[in-house]
């Protein structure tokens, strides 16, 4: 089985992970937090003990995040290369998938822990811990999983995770007495005289010492805590089995975390697992009026069309898609259940048996079934309520619901289905990067909004996501190829997006633009319609009609997800305009050599690093020892302080006692690897590192061990800052001083792309300012006011602009320009009128003379100059020269002369 790679925001969010325990180690959890996610910590459930969240949508992976994660957790928190942990998950069917892809040899979440730890693994279920070694324990990771409800209960006699067993008498057996007071904070973790009954009268012997039991095992092993599908586990009884277990850490993964009560550090939006093509988006919404048999033909009818364009992409080199409807099918007492929509298609629709699985409580006709199969023939999946736990199908490409959107429970599960992209990569043929839902509404507003609350409250997307997550018709049946009459739009008219609100004082609203005003039909209060953008002057009014500040909260949102719908009607990239191409930097080594990509790679390639053509010594890293504790002075501003025994035992090799230099060295060197150095230079720099710190350091060998990780990574950065150094030398020269011949590559231009713009959603702009003119429907790393906020309207503003991008700070995703550190991403990158592309940087005052930014505005100026006048670069402050920001913009942005 092939090896998955991490999407970029996977990354992202392991990376911030990584940050925050980094920090955690030094100023404890809290403070962390508030520096790294910008709010308070939660801290009533679990005190200071690190517990975060990761928000992933439905579709996002967090399974495979989660086997990196607990590599990560180990590393920065625990220092730790035996970690034990708890994986917890919503329900036995999910528990044993899990369980079953983590002892697979081969599969991706194994692998993601093996290329950590290597064979020194054990996975296992609950059933399985006693059978484990007591010396595996320190030696091995181990991961255990369970359900939260093998854990949760108010008594804790009637789980035998917390029941006395004599197999694991072994275990505690050979502990000291210091280890096993360590369970004196944990509840019930001694046998009490209560305890003992007729039935277990043995227990007598054992009153006043620690129960051998699984979950005091566990408890003494201070395990990492992983919680899939999180948002089920913020209860009091959760809380309680958690703490039980003693954890180090916990770490909860979920789509739809609770409001102010989880630490969400990250949040994964729509526009990331869209550009990663990990979703089908945006969502083609067709309303079918007249009836569910005409929704159940257009479903079939685009189903249909859906299979003749993968047979084309499969042609064409696609791998193999086989594109499934997925009905939801009303009640067994309503008008069409299950074995009715059955018939209808068989009898009426002449669709062959074969092709056809019903999949409720009492019939499983996809038990055993591998639906992607080529030699399957299923084409339609009917259900009711919801399919099997675990189950997953991305050749789904159709929902159609005969329930209405708005009382069907379980359309969440099953647009949750159709929204995952098979094989996680991108179609060659369009409509297949696109996910369809056929239903029995009478308008399309009203669908929409009900898919929307769907999207919002029930599978971890925002308001600001539906941007570019619906369509309201389906207007690539007329681009693409053609379609039955029946699904394609009367015409290709879009009706204003309304809202409607219902409010219980409308006065003030009458002469409110865009706003009408009607009684409510039971003659309480008004109800109130908005269309097109509402900005902050209209917002306020709303918000007078309520007094409530719950209601005013609903309106907020109301009105946060009505502009982002409209929004998403007229951003550029939504309506297919192309933007501009954007021509990188490229250089030439002689006149007559031709044109390659400038990357920092390039630069380095010429630089000869030895890491050894000075004395070694490793600044800023410096050990104080006292009795059994030592302190780690980094970088001379920061302290990291542990004692020898909050650390894990040292795993070189498997090997726990009499480490040696040379074992610590080999640990070293598969920790801070460089792929551009030669392994024998960088061991023979590694041991003359260890050697200097201890025979000039004096720091002890045990010390140094135990704070490898540490080490490691003062190391890599010490190894990053030669690097650099060797890089800005040659950098200046080559680039700067023109070594090399170097200009805009028109060959091989970056393009912005609909859809591949994966705006982080905890830094997205969510003014009231409509910005007509940004060429995404969201977008990154704004605020709703400030200085760059200021640059950015002006911008919007101007005469000459046709469109624009805040530009992210990520590869493949973002325009940038090389630098000897690595790559540059510009803040503004602008279509003119004229067809130039201008490309503007943003800098506070503070950043005027700093040789880095210094640095950047050279090679944008160098970039600009050797565009034969098709581009413009420049740097705009609050104030240059007696210049205003408004003068410095319109002047970069003057027509060409």
């Amino acid at each position: 089985m092939a090896d998955l790679l991490l999407k970029s925001y996977q990354s992202t969010a392991l990376s911030a992970l990584s940050g925050f325990l980094r920090e955690a180690t030094q100023v404890g959890a809290a403070s962390a937090f508030l520096q790294q996610a910008g709010s308070p910590y939660q801290t009533a459930a679990f005190g200071e003990i690190p517990c975060v969240c990761l928000r992933i949508p439905t579709g996002g992976g967090k399974t495979l995040l989660a086997a990196h994660a607990i590599v990560r957790m180990a590393r920065e928190w625990q220092a730790n290369d035996a970690p034990v942990a708890v994986w917890l998950v919503p329900s036995d069917a999910i528990r044993a998938q899990t369980l079953t892809a983590l002892q697979t040899p081969g599969h991706p979440y194994r692998t993601a822990l093996e290329a950590a730890y290597g064979q020194r693994l054990q996975v296992c279920d609950l059933d399985r811990v006693s059978t484990l070694s007591p010396t595996d324990w320190g030696r091995h990771t181990i991961v255990v999983v369970a359900t939260i409800q093998s854990f949760r209960v108010e008594q804790t006699d009637t789980r035998n995770v917390y029941a006395f067993s004599e197999s694991f008498e072994r275990h505690f057996k050979s502990l000291p007495a210091e280890k096993l007071a360590q369970l004196a904070t944990v509840p019930d973790a001694f046998v009490r005289a209560e305890d003992v009954t007729e039935a277990n009268a043995m227990l007598q012997a054992y009153v006043g010492q620690p129960r051998y039991s699984l979950a005091n095992w566990l408890a003494l092993n201070h395990p990492l805590i992983v919680v899939d599908e999180a948002h089920n586990t913020r209860t009091e009884k959760s809380f309680v089995a958690l703490k039980r277990l003693n954890p180090s850490a916990i770490l909860e993964l979920t789509a739809t975390p609770l409001p102010h009560q989880s630490n969400v550090l990250y949040h994964v939006s729509a526009q990331e697992l869209q550009a990663e093509d990990m979703i089908k988006l945006p969502i083609t919404l067709r309303e079918h009026p007249e009836g569910w048999q005409a929704a159940v033909f257009g479903a079939v009818q685009t189903r249909q069309w859906l299979e003749t364009e993968a047979q084309q992409a499969q042609a064409a080199g696609d791998t193999y898609v086989r594109p499934i409807v997925l009905f939801q099918a009303q009640n067994v007492n309503d008008a069409v259940p299950p074995d009715v929509l059955r018939q209808h298609l068989i009898n009426e629709l002449h669709i062959p048996e074969e092709q056809i699985a019903i999949a409720t409580g009492s019939q499983r006709d996809l038990a055993g079934v591998d639906v992607s199969s080529p030699a399957s023939p299923l084409r339609y999946i009917i259900t009711v309520q919801a399919l099997r736990e675990g189950w997953d199908c991305p050749f789904a490409y159709v929902l159609c619901s005969l329930q209405p959107l708005s009382s069907a429970t379980a359309v969440e599960q099953l647009l949750g289905r159709v929204l995952r992209m098979p094989y996680a990569q991108r179609r060659r043929r369009e409509p297949l990067n696109h996910a369809y839902a056929h239903v029995c509404e009478a308008t399309f507003a009203h669908a929409a909004t009900a898919l929307v609350d769907r999207l919002v409250s029930n599978m971890g997307f925002e308001a600001l996501d539906v941007a570019s997550m619906i369509a309201p018709q389906m207007p690539l049946f007329n681009a693409v190829s053609p379609a039955p009459a029946l699904c394609v739009p009367s015409g290709t008219f879009l009706p204003p997006v309304t809202t409607v609100l219902e409010v219980s004082n409308a006065a003030g609203l009458q002469h409110a633009a865009g706003v009408t005003v009607a009684p409510a039909p039971n003659g309480k209060g008004s109800l109130v319609t908005i269309t097109g953008h509402v900005d902050e002057t209209v917002e306020k009014l709303l918000l007078a009609t309520e007094r409530s500040e719950k209601k005013q909260d609903l309106i907020r949102q109301k009105v946060t997800q009505h502009n982002a719908v409209v929004a998403a009607e007229t951003a550029p990239s939504m309506r297919g305009v192309p933007f501009a191409p954007v021509p990188p930097l490229g250089y030439r080594a002689d006149a007559q050599a031709p044109l390659f990509p400038l990357e920092r790679e390039a630069v380095l390639e010429s630089v000869d690093l030895n890491l050894l053509a000075q004395p070694v010594s490793l600044p800023g890293f410096q050990v104080v020892e006292s009795d059994n504790a030592f302190e780690i002075y980094v970088d001379e501003a920061r302290r990291v302080k542990m004692r020898a025994a909050d650390v894990g035992q040292l795993a070189l090799d498997a090997v726990n006692v009499h480490i040696t230099a040379d074992d610590l060295v080999r640990w070293l060197n598969r920790e801070v690897r460089q792929s551009d150095i030669v392994q024998a230079h960088l061991l023979a720099y590694l041991t003359a590192v260890v050697n200097y710190l201890l025979f000039d350091q004096r720091a002890s060998l045990n010390t140094l061990a135990r704070m490898r990780f540490v080490l490691a990574r003062r190391i890599e950065a010490q190894i990053a800052d030669l690097r650099e150094a060797a890089a800005k030398v040659q950098f200046q020269q080559r680039v700067l001083d023109g070594a090399w011949q170097v200009e805009p590559d028109w060959s091989q231009p970056f393009r912005f792309e609909p859809g591949s713009y994966p705006a982080p959603a905890s830094s997205r702009y969510a003014g009231r300012w409509e910005f007509k003119k940004h060429y995404y429907p969201v977008i990154a790393d704004l605020k709703d006011k400030g200085e760059e906020f200021e640059c950015a309207r002006l911008i919007d503003r101007h005469p000459q602009v046709k469109q624009w991008v805040r530009n992210l700070d990520q590869a493949p995703f973002g325009f940038w320009l090389p630098t000897a550190r690595g790559r540059f991403f510009p803040d503004f990158i602008i279509e003119l009128m004229d067809g130039r592309i201008a490309v503007i940087e943003y800098k506070g005052a503070h950043l005027r003379n700093d040789p880095y930014e210094i640095e950047k505005r050279k090679v944008g100026e160098l970039w600009a100059a050797n565009s034969q006048s098709r581009c413009i670069f420049q740097c705009v402050f609050l104030e240059d020269n007696g210049r205003t920001m408004e003068q410095q913009v319109d002047q970069a942005l003057q027509p060409r002369t």
